[in-house]
C-alpha cells in the first residue's frame, strides 16, 4: 500500500469511527427524547385512564417506536450500509423532538420542554464540532491551519512535561 492510499485509508476508518460514534450519541440523544415523549403521555394517561388501560397504550407506544425506528433506517439506508447510521439516527431525533413539542402544547406539564430541546441542541452542536474537526484532520495540509499546529505544539508540550513531572521513561524490549 503506497502512502497515500494508506492516508486515504486512514481517513476513511478514521471517519467511519466518528460517524459511528455521532450515531451513539443521536441514538442515545433518541432513546431520552423517547423517554420524555412516553413520560409526557404517561402521566396523561394515568389521570384518565385505569393503570391497565395505561400499560396496553404503553406497550403499543413501544411497538409504533420499534416499528418506526426499523422503518427509517431501512429507508435511509442505513441497514445496508452502516455508515448511513448517523443520518438515520438524527432523523428518528428529529421525529421525536417535534412529537413531543406537539403533545407536549396539549397538557400542563411543561417541566422538561426546555430540557428536551437542550439534548437535540447539545447533539447538533457536538456534530457539528465533531464532524468539522475531521473534515479539518483529514486534509493532507492540517498542519498549515494556524489552530491545529498551536494545538499540536500544545500537545506535544503536555506530553513532553507530563512525562517530565511522572518520571516516565520509554523502554523498547527487543525492538
Amino acid at each position: 500500500m503506497s502512502g497515500e492510499d494508506s492516508r486515504l485509508f486512514h481517513a476513511e476508518s478514521s471517519l467511519r469511527l466518528t460517524e459511528t460514534l455521532l450515531a451513539m450519541v443521536w441514538c442515545w440523544a433518541s432513546a431520552y427524547l423517547a423517554y420524555f415523549f412516553t413520560d409526557c403521555l404517561m402521566s396523561r394517561w394515568l389521570i384518565n385512564y385505569t393503570p391497565q388501560a395505561t400499560i396496553v397504550r404503553l406497550f403499543t407506544l413501544s411497538c409504533v417506536f420499534s416499528y418506526t425506528t426499523s422503518w427509517i433506517v431501512y429507508l435511509t439506508g442505513a441497514s445496508r450500509d452502516p455508515g448511513l447510521l448517523l443520518p438515520a439516527w438524527i432523523s428518528i431525533a428529529s421525529i421525536l423532538t417535534a412529537c413531543y413539542q406537539i403533545t407536549q402544547r396539549k397538557i400542563n406539564i411543561r417541566k422538561e420542554t426546555r430540557l428536551s430541546v437542550s439534548i437535540f441542541s447539545y447533539s447538533s452542536f457536538l456534530s457539528m464540532v465533531v464532524l468539522l474537526v475531521q473534515s479539518h484532520s483529514t486534509r493532507v495540509d492540517h498542519t498549515s491551519i494556524p489552530l491545529f499546529a498551536l494545538a499540536e505544539r500544545a500537545g506535544d508540550l503536555a506530553v513532553r512535561l507530563a512525562v517530565k513531572i511522572l518520571g516516565v521513561t520509554r523502554e523498547v524490549d527487543g525492538l
